[in-house]
């Protein structure tokens, strides 16, 4: 009765979360993939309800769980939409294989040794790994985020993964503890991301705003709280406003002095030398300028002036100008040199030559 209990209200929190999901930020592709998740975990907690024919394929759904929790993680906080190959082939083959599991084995009506080495072990420890590479995928790059909301996800998330995921996987798969035990612990990891969710959702899920780029900035007025407006055809109309509080001409100052250039510059650098607080540092970049990582922030200022001198020193080797805007190896200035113009130093300098 009590199991019955927390499986229905945990499946009614489900059916919300995905409302919303669907009534809101359908458009965010990681707004889809946890939607998936919490599908999975909708079809685990409602599986003793369906018919014994069902409930199969409904394990087979709900294996997928593990995958998708790890392709919403790198989605939502590490923003990348291209997952790494071999990563996303064990995620497919940790949910398919018990598909293919089920199909053999109903053929032949009995599962086979090899079956369920391939069909069942196999993608046991995959579910592990993926649950291991989701929270890896939390902890990366955390200290570099902008959007507070967003941050304190991170933090929920880890406390319901390892109570939710963790205990109800291996307490199943290891055949320890109660049905009622999982089913509560899914239910309470639930209402605390949907707690957090609601509180941030338009920052996490809603469309970021385009970042006003370092040679923007270099235009606007030192004057505190005040509209300028900035005559440039190349951006949208919407950046040629930009009200800039005082925290921001600090900020903008020191950039513009060329503090950027130091190497592994972090935000708490950047606080300590503007004596700010850092989340007030974090508000102004993220909510005024709309960026949504510091590095991104920082890398627009260096390849900004990295791109100039490829081109006005033609005989400076690259690797200096990489050097001296603040990268400490010239792949990882080639790569965000890339991620930004979209070709690379070399490439941009013949191009401009």
């Amino acid at each position: 009765m009590l199991e019955l209990f927390f499986s229905a209200s945990g499946a009614g929190t489900c059916i919300v979360l995905m409302m919303l999901i669907l009534k809101d930020f359908f458009h965010s592709v990681a707004a889809r993939a946890f939607f998936v998740l919490i599908f999975g975990a909708f079809v685990h907690l409602c599986h003793n309800w369906l018919p014994e024919e069902l409930s199969a394929y409904a394990y087979i759904i709900a294996s997928a769980t593990p995958a998708f929790f790890w392709i919403s993680c790198r989605l939502i906080f590490q923003e990348e939409r291209r997952l790494p190959r071999i990563s996303l082939a064990i995620a497919i083959y940790s949910f398919v294989a018990p598909f293919f599991k089920h199909i053999i084995s109903s053929y032949l009506g009995y599962i086979p040794p090899w079956v369920e080495l391939f069909g069942r072990t196999i993608p046991q420890w995959f579910e592990y790994a993926l649950i291991i590479m989701g929270i890896l995928a939390l902890l990366k790059g955390r200290e570099d985020d902008l959007v507070e909301s967003r941050r304190r996800l991170r933090w929920a998330i880890m406390g319901a993964a390892g109570l939710s995921l963790g205990w109800s996987i291996f307490s199943f798969n290891l055949h320890f503890g109660s049905a009622a035990s999982r089913v509560f612990a899914i239910d309470l990891s639930i209402l605390i991301i949907i707690g957090f969710l609601f509180k941030g959702r338009s920052d996490i899920w809603g469309v970021a705003p385009s970042s006003v780029k370092p040679a923007l900035l270099s235009m606007t007025s030192d004057l505190p709280n005040t509209a300028i407006e900035i005559e440039d055809d190349s951006v949208p109309a919407y950046l040629n406003k930009v009200t800039e509080s005082k925290e921001l001409a600090q900020v903008k100052a020191v950039m513009l002095q060329g503090f950027y250039r130091q190497e592994k510059l972090t935000l708490k650098d950047l606080a300590i030398k503007l004596v700010l607080p850092e989340y007030k540092i974090r508000g102004v970049i993220n909510k005024e300028l709309g960026y949504r990582n510091f590095n991104e922030f920082i890398n627009e200022y260096r390849i900004a002036e990295a791109a100039q001198r490829l081109i006005s020193e033609p005989d400076t080797p690259i690797s200096n100008i990489a050097l001296d805007v603040g990268y400490r190896t010239l792949s990882s200035f080639n790569r965000a040199f890339r991620k930004e113009k979209d070709t690379t130093p070399t490439a941009y300098r013949e191009l401009n030559d």
